[in-house]
């Protein structure tokens, strides 16, 4: 497994506390493994094993992803690129109606296998209870981060030093693992899809639904409103952070609670459920660019 930090120190302790075949115990403070293949590779750091699990052990989630009722042929969010091909090319341009009874959209699904055609004109074939273990499965999918990896570990790094290393000991050890499924939301790409579902969206891509640009790899506004929620939490961590004295070669220790980001965790999945509910398909950055609520104690 890659090293992450340049502290072997911190590699120690995340490799020390990667735990294999559940979603406890661990701490990971980066997003480095999402491949779920045939529902293989479960760890702790695995984030697409996390958010299936959330999946299906959260009630308002699991109702919310297996309540579709369509008639028609739903079309795709598929976009052509510079180069004049399509993203994803292994996937499809319209899915079929799905079918309940075959639970063709469920998170244990589908009951019978699935083919289908691609844009590369392939045929690609859905086995018996794979769906959600590719991102294309059942339809285009992506497993969230509610308090993003990339924003955190930015807002971490931007302290002065020593703290981060300080804040990222303290963490790990204190067990907390950006990548746990509290952390985790399957949420569709596809704007049908997601309409369907009464979810957001993922990404914006080339929907004209946000007050932003086509954008295919982030969601920058709502990235915004996190840091926002999250810099009270990261103020008080460093404040705690900038006490220990250093300890020769050694990480000064410091000792942080991590209820705070999981509980904001919560809150950013009920408020995407709502905004689901509100308006169904639209992106998270179209929300979250007019979010009015204030996380706090």
């Amino acid at each position: 497994m890659a090293d992450h930090f340049e502290a072997p120190e911190l590699n120690d302790l995340h490799a020390a506390n990667r735990q294999r075949d559940t979603t406890e115990n661990g701490s990971c403070l980066t997003g480095h493994e999402g491949k779920f293949r045939k529902k293989k590779n479960k760890s702790t750091c695995n984030y697409r094993y996390q958010a299936y699990e959330q999946a299906l052990a959260e009630n308002a989630i699991r109702l919310r992803l297996e309540s579709y009722q369509t008639s028609k042929v739903i079309t795709t969010s598929v976009y052509q690129t510079e180069a004049g091909g399509w993203a994803p090319s292994y996937y499809c341009a319209t899915l079929p109606i799905p079918d309940p009874a075959n639970k063709d959209w469920h998170v244990i699904g589908p009951t019978k296998a699935i083919t289908r055609g691609t844009l590369s004109n392939q045929q690609r074939t859905i086995p018996s209870e794979m769906n959600f273990s590719q991102d294309t499965w059942p339809y285009w999918n992506n497993a969230h981060h509610l308090i993003p990896k990339g924003l955190f570990n930015s807002m971490i790094e931007s302290q002065d030093e020593p703290v981060p290393n300080v804040m990222r000991k303290a963490l790990m050890t204190a067990k907390y693992n950006i990548n746990h499924k509290i952390n985790m939301f399957l949420l569709p790409q596809d704007k049908e899809v997601a309409a369907i579902l009464h979810l957001t969206r993922h990404i914006q891509l080339r929907h004209d639904d946000a007050r932003v640009a086509e954008i295919f790899t982030d969601h920058p506004v709502y990235n915004r409103m996190v840091k926002q929620l999250l810099n009270s939490i990261i103020t008080d961590y460093k404040q705690i952070c900038d006490k220990p004295s250093p300890d020769g070669h050694k990480i000064p220790k410091a000792d942080l609670d991590k209820a705070k980001l999981e509980k904001l965790s919560d809150t950013l999945m009920h408020r995407i459920l709502d905004w689901g509910i509100e308006t169904p398909g639209a992106s998270l950055d179209s929300k979250a660019d007019d979010a009015d609520f204030v996380f706090g104690d």
